[in-house]
Parts: structure tokens; sequence; C-alpha cells
């Protein structure tokens, strides 16, 4: 999967087609310095459903406030499943890559 690019003071949108019914699921997802669930927090996306979620589609969302404090070029994120109590891996972590914007 290639690198997420997440643009600061911009409200930032991606949508994640699973392939398969996730109505009945929740999902969180949040990005890190690091490729690991102990290194620090920088931003937690919004996870909802593009429709109902029967049709598998997904939609992340990151508000340009969580960004503001953000000094790190670079982080990881992935998504966690919820399905039946108990939570699964959606993909490996995602390298994420902050960059600036020029118009205000």
């Amino acid at each position: 999967m290639s690198d997420i690019i997440v643009y600061k003071n911009r409200t930032n949108r991606i949508t994640v087609a699973l392939g398969s019914d996730v109505s009945a699921d929740t999902f969180e997802s949040q990005i890190r310095e690091r490729a690991l669930v102990t290194a620090t927090l920088i931003a937690e996306w919004t996870v909802t459903f593009l429709t109902d979620g029967t049709d598998g589609e997904l939609v992340l969302e990151l508000d340009d406030s969580a960004l503001l404090a953000v000094t790190t070029k670079t982080g990881y994120m992935d998504i966690k499943r919820i399905s039946g109590g108990e939570p699964y891996a959606v993909f490996a972590p995602v390298k994420v890559v902050f960059k600036d914007t020029v118009t205000e």
C-alpha cells in the first residue's frame, strides 16, 4: 500500500473499500509516531460507513483542528476492526506523510 498523504490545515477524508458486509462491526484508526501501539499518539481518525456498511465502504476523516499541533513529518496508521467483540487488524501499518499547504 502507498503512503497516505495528510495535508495540514485541511480536513482529510479517505475512503477504504473492504469488499464485504461490515455493518455489524466497529472501527478505530490512529496515527502514531512509530508502527507500535505504545508509540506517541499523533491523531485519531473518525471512522464511519459510506452508506450502511453492507457494501464494505468506510470513510476515515481527520479534521484540520486535530493537526494544529503536529510537528512531525511522518507517522504510521492502521485500522482496527472490532467484530463479535474481538479486535482484528484490517491491514498492516501504513506510513503517513504530513504535508503543509500553500493556500490559507
